[in-house]
């Protein structure tokens, strides 16, 4: 069965930006659950909170439709998730790659934040997951353009609701201490090089703790290069294509992310993780039930949302036996 989402073509967010959601552009819902505060849905305008647990149900029942996997013991398999890892922080319920979603993350529950990792024009380390500034902040333009004192100049937080008002690009320096002894901090990096690699590390061993660090690496040269460098930190292979996973774990990565798309066609992409001996990560969204039981179909180790204190609560009723809830 596929769903389709013509009728909420157009959703336009405050910043102007038109999103058409279709059965086959399920990758684009994170952009709404990034959006403004409110929602023109041609002729009415919603708030974005209405439209999101909205879209989230939609969007939940097609994706959920589309997966194939055989039926597997589900409370078993949410028993045994070890890591709910907070994807750009508590991101659904603060502004993402914020200080706050990074606390918040820790207050749900989560066992690991993960943030994005650039460089700024002052060869400073930065947390921000777009390349540009228009959708998360009040300035514009590429990110890496600015110094770090530039950056933090800028309002972080206004674009997610008037109470975040203020907040402030952190450095990777602030959201190493803010997770240091405290939760996991998965690390996705967003450049390539000698350089900026040492510059990770660097500032790992100096502010945060490489025993709990998660290096998200994107290339095989790149895990290669961390296991010599910061040997004691676990790998996360962010494969660019499913026929890149062999030479990603041949480089050492202890886990593989798989996107939901890839199992479309049926479950031999997990077979494969399993094959090669490896940890499996599956990315959902807000931890909703009808997509974390669907998940749970492949049995992932780690599971990632951006409302990690629902998918927290949603892992522990599925592991307690409970029938599929149908209340919102």
């Amino acid at each position: 069965m596929e769903l389709n989402f013509q009728f909420l073509t157009l959703a336009k967010f405050r910043n102007g930006q038109h999103v058409s959601l279709t059965a086959g552009s399920f990758s684009k819902l994170p952009a709404i659950f990034q959006g403004g505060e409110k929602m023109d849905l041609g002729n009415r305008v919603v708030p974005r909170r209405t439209f999101l647990r909205f879209a989230t149900c939609v969007a939940g029942a097609s994706f959920t439709a589309s997966l194939k996997a055989s039926d597997v013991d589900v409370s078993r398999a949410a028993a045994r998730v070890r890591q709910i890892i907070a994807h750009r922080g508590a991101s659904a319920e603060r502004p993402e790659c914020t200080a706050v979603a990074l606390n918040r993350a820790i207050e749900a529950g989560a066992t690991a934040v993960e943030v994005d990792v650039r460089t700024s024009a002052d060869g400073q380390l930065f947390i921000l997951h777009d390349e540009t500034l228009d959708r998360t902040t009040n300035g514009k333009g590429l990110a890496t353009r600015l110094t770090l004192d530039q950056l933090q100049r800028l309002d972080a937080g206004s674009w997610f609701g008037a109470t975040y008002r203020g907040e402030r690009i952190p450095s990777l320096v602030e959201a190493a201490e803010i997770c240091r002894g405290r939760i996991d901090l998965l690390l996705d990096l967003k450049e390539q090089g000698d350089e900026y690699d040492r510059r990770v590390v660097s500032t790992v061993l100096q502010h945060g703790d490489p025993a709990k660090t998660i290096v998200g690496v994107r290339s095989e040269h790149q895990a290669k290069r961390f296991r010599q460098l910061m040997p004691e930190a676990r790998q996360l292979g962010l494969i660019p294509t499913l026929e890149s996973m062999d030479s990603f774990a041949d480089a050492g990565v202890e886990t593989i992310r798989l996107w939901p798309r890839w199992l479309q066609d049926g479950d031999a992409p997990v077979k494969r993780v399993h094959a090669l001996k490896k940890l499996l990560l599956l990315n959902g969204t807000l931890g909703e039930e009808t997509e974390t039981r669907q998940l749970l179909q492949f049995e992932p180790d780690s599971l990632s949302s951006d409302h990690p204190a629902r998918l927290k609560a949603t892992l522990e009723r599925i592991a307690l036996g409970k029938p599929l809830s149908l209340a919102r």
